[in-house]
């Protein structure tokens, strides 16, 4: 074949390629959404997002959300697989900073932070600490226990990461435990085999008071009135004087992912997300929706990430 005929069909593949995007851009979605996140079933993140999943399809087109759990590798697993998979927007993937935590704790990371598009927020969570009531009864008794023996303190990274905060700020240490899911920091605390389980608040309403305390609401943001009355009204880091932690729930797509669809997938998000029936279900499940648009969004992880660098070391 000649350089001429070469070189033509490869022009008219390319045109048929980008005449392809064109058309699945027009008719997306058109089959279903697998909206992937990084943690195994039983945690806030899962319960939250089949939630969201059952509400907002009328809002996505008719296509169905379908919720994957990809856990593993301190939440990269998943991120990995929405790397993997075809750029159609037929992927997306809803996380919190763990994952950017535990690619920022590694030397030679598989992906950089910044290898997503991020599209919104759908919420924000606080990391409750969880304890029994015997052991420790308040704030005051936790930080001496902390200096007179090993204590130890379970969670995803992100929620260890505001444990961490706080307890580095008072000036104390523990022994702080990864795990995949809150669901599996969960059952071993319940079962006895760690001291402490940083969790949702959401995720706290299902342990307190049958099985242990609100210890310390270690973020930056109040809880609900409804959920810190259901929790015993805990206290707040920020009423001791230091700093708290609050962590987003983003939603991103592969990078690569033509803008056409992006911006459709961002408009039906947005929809769903301020749509009143469902911002009142979340409101009763005990989080409530912090929705940041795609704009307001991308730049506050681009900010968040730069923190998660500077406070990496508090784990390590």
């Amino acid at each position: 074949m000649s350089f001429k005929a070469t070189t033509a069909a490869c022009v008219a593949a390319a045109l048929a390629l980008g005449m392809g995007t064109t058309v699945a851009a027009s008719d997306y979605p058109s089959s279903t959404i697998n909206w992937v996140i990084p943690f195994g079933a039983g945690g806030g993140s899962d319960r939250l997002s089949r939630v969201f999943a059952a509400e907002a399809e009328r809002h996505f087109g008719g296509a169905s959300l379908n919720v994957e759990n990809h856990p593993g590798a301190g939440a990269v697993t998943g991120w990995m697989h929405v790397l993997n998979q075809p750029a159609d927007g037929y992927t997306v993937f809803n996380a919190t900073p763990t994952p950017i935590i535990t690619l920022l704790s590694e030397e030679d990371a598989p992906v950089d932070p910044g290898e997503i598009d991020i599209l919104g927020y759908l919420a924000a969570f606080a990391s409750v600490l969880v304890v029994r009531e015997d052991e420790f009864p308040d704030w005051d008794s936790f930080i001496s226990a902390l200096n007179e023996r090993a204590v130890t303190i379970g969670g995803t990274n992100a929620l260890l990461l505001g444990a961490a905060n706080a307890i580095d700020q008072a000036g104390a240490e523990a022994i702080y435990v990864p795990y995949g899911s809150t669901g599996e920091s969960v059952t071993d605390f319940l079962g006895g085999h760690i001291d402490v389980a940083a969790v949702t608040e959401s995720t706290a309403l299902t342990i307190v008071p049958e099985n242990g305390i609100a210890l310390m609401n270690t973020s930056s943001i109040p809880l609900p009135d409804s959920v810190n009355e259901a929790l015993g009204n805990p206290p707040m880091i920020t009423d001791l004087g230091y700093s708290g932690l609050a962590f987003p729930r983003w939603v991103g797509m592969h990078p690569d992912t033509p803008e056409e669809i992006k911006a459709r997938f961002a408009e039906m998000f947005e929809a769903a997300a301020t749509d009143p029936e469902i911002e009142a279900v979340f409101e009763a499940a005990g989080e409530p929706i912090i929705f940041l648009d795609r704009e307001a969004a991308a730049a506050d992880y681009e900010a968040m990430v730069n923190t998660m660098r500077n406070a990496i070391g508090l784990l390590q």
